[in-house]
């Protein structure tokens, strides 16, 4: 069975150029601009979620805060990417499992981190 990733990013551009490396990894992908319902994000039943820091509504490092505080989602991992330069504090806060600067300069490096905590989440069940 695929391993599911949520890609919450709301610039379109970075939302498909994710989605598709994700998908060409074998990976099945669910992608939002918004994060408008917490309920359907945990129904979705992700193994990785991918969080832009700067959202709409309600930003990255919060919806990190709510995942890692639920019982169904506390052990899956979590990437905030962000253009900020604060971005590696903001994690830190959320405890997310890795974070990533935007532009994303070796595109390598984002499929390398997907599979590198999709890896150590399965190791700690």
């Amino acid at each position: 069975m695929k391993e599911h990733i949520v890609v919450i990013e709301d610039n379109p551009d970075i939302l498909e150029v994710v989605e598709h490396l994700l998908n060409e990894e074998g990976y099945q992908v669910t992608t939002m601009s918004a994060l408008h319902d917490i309920d359907a994000l945990l129904a979705l039943n992700a193994d990785l979620y991918i969080l832009d820091e700067q959202l709409p509504y309600i930003n990255g490092h919060i919806i990190c805060i709510i995942l890692k505080s639920k019982p169904q989602t506390r052990n899956k991992p979590v990437l905030l990417i962000s253009a900020l330069e604060e971005v590696n504090q903001f994690a830190t806060l959320c405890e997310a499992d890795g974070y990533l600067k935007k532009p994303f300069l070796n595109i390598a490096e984002l499929t390398t981190l997907v599979k590198n905590l999709l890896r150590s989440s399965q190791l700690s069940m």
